[in-house]
């Protein structure tokens, strides 16, 4: 009895279990039965590819990602209404800024494309209706003087014409005599160029002859050793009395506000080359008794005589804009039925409008600067080699018989600005240097080119210049007594005036013409560097406006 209970209760169990199975499985199916039902529905419910919906959200992600690159730009290198180039700060850790491209083809049914440093385009768009870029600009004006130009007759400049406490000077072989000339410049001018300098003088000895030269004048108001014109002058000019003894000068550069230059009788044959006449009617005599060795500049005296010269006068002022990226407008449509999304992009550092940039702040190897993103070396070593990383200190380039030049190749055919602080630290040679070729157009170019030299009394002289048809250096402007520290310059380059403005330590110089003609130095560079001599570079930058 025991025994058939036992089997009964099994079989019981087994049948219950079993009835448990069935009504789980039955279960477990309706549930897999629900879930695939709400998956026909979800992706029922999803866009096709081709579908508004799906336009609309690969259109987004494009333009999101446009509009985020763009955020960060900091140097606009190419601009249209269908292309966008511009450089973002390093991301891969080489110190080198990384250059961004999207462009369109511009006809529907066109790739938008999005290239990255110098890598092959990447198609983000295989197909597109509609793309377009709508800029906006802020325009930071810059006044500089309109083209100023040179009188076209002389003037008497300077007169120091005097009948009071008049004396007798010999020029002998060890005793000079000279004149300081300085002035202020009348309203509308902006420097001043000697021309004709006439004095009292009377013959010598029978056979006799004098240099009449014109001298910089040093931080002192006396003569340095440089002449800059020279002619000598005979006795047999000369009478036994006094009377205005004239010399031209042809090659004298204009001097700028509160420059001056020298005028020094130097003995070169007889006993007694000249007597000059001197007065106490104004100051600036100059006098040396051993050969020019050291010299005296009396304030109480000055030789009898009349500086003439010609003014160089501004004619008003000019504006120079610098455009500035504030925000961009995008357009975007995929296909003709799709929606056309539309958004604006913030730029967070305001990237200047560009054509060109070269700058240099010398924190590192000038010839691994990469402003432009491009994977070149914005600047190289003139001649070519290895430059010289020892030269750097303290973010300052020791430039020795040393320059560097911008690459790559550009004809700076558009406004192009110049910023330099520099200084020349050696006495001799070219001292420091800029020089550009602008407006180049073929083998016709405008050649500028400036000298900043240290003299012997510790001053510092700006030299402006360019080239003539004989391809002579012409003096523009010369700034001379600039304390020995670092000089900041400015140049505008403005092609629409064919002229140069400059700026020296934030005074305004002048406007001066240029010419262009066919050079033989074809090269499409600037330079700055040392050359036979030694400067200090802390910062340079060269902009070609868009």
């Amino acid at each position: 009895m025991t025994s058939w209970n036992r089997s009964s209760r099994n079989a019981v169990r087994r049948g219950a279990l079993l009835m448990e199975l069935l009504v789980t499985a039955g279960i477990c199916g309706l549930i897999a039965l629900g879930i695939q039902a709400a998956m026909i529905v979800s992706l029922k419910g999803l866009p096709k590819a081709d579908s508004s919906a799906a336009l609309a959200l690969r259109a987004n992600r494009i333009v999101d990602r446009l509009a985020t690159e763009l955020e960060t730009a900091i140097y606009i290198t190419e601009r249209s209404s269908t292309a966008i180039g511009f450089t973002v700060p390093d991301r891969d850790g080489d110190g080198r800024d990384e250059r961004i491209r999207y462009a369109w083809t511009g006809s529907p049914g066109g790739a938008l494309t999005w290239q990255y440093n110098g890598a092959s385009p990447v198609t983000v768009a295989a197909s597109v209706d509609l793309f377009s870029l709508t800029p906006t600009i802020k325009s930071v004006p810059e006044t500089i003087g309109a083209m100023s130009s040179e009188d076209s007759t002389e003037s008497l400049l300077i007169d120091y014409y005097g009948t009071t406490g008049t004396a007798n000077n010999d020029v002998t072989a060890s005793t000079w005599f000279g004149q300081y000339f300085t002035m202020t410049l009348p309203a509308g001018a902006t420097a001043w160029r000697p021309t004709r300098v006439q004095f009292m003088g009377k013959s010598g000895s029978v056979i006799s002859t004098t240099r009449v030269q014109m001298r910089p004048a040093d931080a002192l108001s006396q003569p340095t050793s440089t002449i800059l014109e020279e002619y000598s002058m005979l006795n047999t000019a000369l009478s036994a009395t006094y009377a205005w003894r004239s010399v031209s000068f042809s090659s004298l550069a204009p001097i700028g506000p509160g420059g001056g230059i020298c005028l020094v009788l130097q003995h070169q044959l007889g006993l007694k080359s000249m007597t000059v006449q001197s007065s106490s009617a104004y100051p600036g005599l100059l006098k040396t008794t051993n050969t020019g060795s050291s010299w005296t500049n009396d304030g109480g005296k000055c030789l009898v005589c009349q500086l003439y010269g010609k003014l160089t006068r501004g004619g008003g002022t000019q504006t120079i804009n610098s455009n500035y990226l504030t925000s961009m407008g995008i357009v975007l449509r995929l296909t003709s039925t799709s929606p056309t999304l539309r958004t604006t992009a913030a730029t967070l550092n305001y990237p200047e409008l560009l054509s060109g940039k070269w700058e240099l702040k010398f924190a590192q190897n000038p010839t691994t600067t990469d402003v432009n993103g491009d994977g070149a070396g914005d600047w190289n070593v003139n001649g070519g080699g290895t430059f010289n990383m020892t030269s750097i200190s303290n973010n300052v380039w020791q430039a020795s018989d040393t320059l560097l030049n911008t690459n790559p190749g550009s004809d700076f055919a558009k406004t192009t600005i110049v910023d330099l602080r520099f200084r020349n630290t050696g006495v001799g040679g070219d001292g420091a240097k800029f020089a550009i070729n602008a407006f180049r157009g073929g083998l016709i170019s405008a050649p500028v080119m400036v000298n900043l030299q240290l003299q012997n009394d510790g001053t510092q002289t700006l030299t402006l210049a360019t080239k003539t048809l004989a391809l002579l250096n012409s003096t523009l402007i010369s700034v001379p007594g600039l304390p020995n520290q670092p000089v900041d310059l400015h140049l505008v380059l403005h092609p629409a005036t064919s002229s140069v403005s400059i700026r020296v330590n934030d005074v305004q110089r002048g406007t001066f013409a240029l010419t262009s003609f066919v050079t033989m130095d074809n090269s499409r560079l600037a330079t700055i560097g040392a050359s036979g001599s030694n400067a200090e570079f802390s910062y340079a930058r060269i902009r070609v406006l868009e």
